[in-house]
């Protein structure tokens, strides 16, 4: 262990990935170029006790992107430089940490491409209802669909709208939308899940 949120150093040449947003800016007005060396705002932080205070950039491999699908629309392949610092974290979502990397490889995100990453996907209950969430807002409602057929049953459905609604709330309070639960795709997954929960209660 490396502190509390560092398990260990990681190895540089297994294949990671990271979302990135290519049609408009993230909030700070970053933007990520392709095939350059990009260096973090932040250098890592070992001692840090919350995921936010870690600095560097997270990246994951690949049958964890759909986890991240909610930050861009664009996944790309990463390459760690041989200087930079790079570390797993004790996250159960495969999450590591670098403090340089190099995106490559950019492939557009949509519905499609979205029910290939939940195919090979391997995320606990909790983190499949976010990213269900997650395809909803970004309009791959296929995809959340088929999450919600795939994952939902009668021991989860309160955990399940739990997650959901926790996730809509925080993204009204990060101010990426105003009422999240009147977008259409919301809409409709949530009716499912309240459906699925009165079914259950009968």
């Amino acid at each position: 262990m490396l502190g509390k949120l560092f398990e260990c150093e990681a190895d540089k040449n297994k294949k990671y990935y990271r979302i990135i947003q290519t049609t408009k800016e993230y909030k700070d007005g970053k933007k990520f170029p392709i095939d350059e060396v990009v260096v973090a705002d932040k250098e890592i932080n070992l001692n840090a006790t919350e995921s936010i205070k870690m600095g560097g950039f997270c990246v994951s491999t690949y049958n964890y992107a759909f986890r991240w699908l909610i930050r861009g629309d664009t996944l790309c392949e990463v390459k760690i430089p041989t200087d930079s610092k790079f570390y797993k974290t004790v996250s159960d979502n495969d999450v590591y940490v670098c403090e340089k990397m190099i995106l490559t490889n950019p492939k557009k995100i949509d519905d499609n491409f979205a029910m290939e990453l939940y195919k090979v996907s391997t995320l606990n209950d909790i983190s499949y209802f976010r990213a269900m969430t997650a395809c909803a807002i970004c309009g791959y409602i296929n995809t959340a669909l088929k999450v919600y057929e795939d994952k939902v049953n009668a021991q989860n459905i309160d955990l399940a709208i739990s997650e959901f609604e926790g996730f809509c709330k925080r993204r009204e309070e990060e101010n990426y939308s105003k009422n999240t639960l009147e977008m259409k795709n919301i809409k409709i997954l949530y009716e499912k899940l309240k459906e699925f929960k009165q079914n259950v209660t009968k």
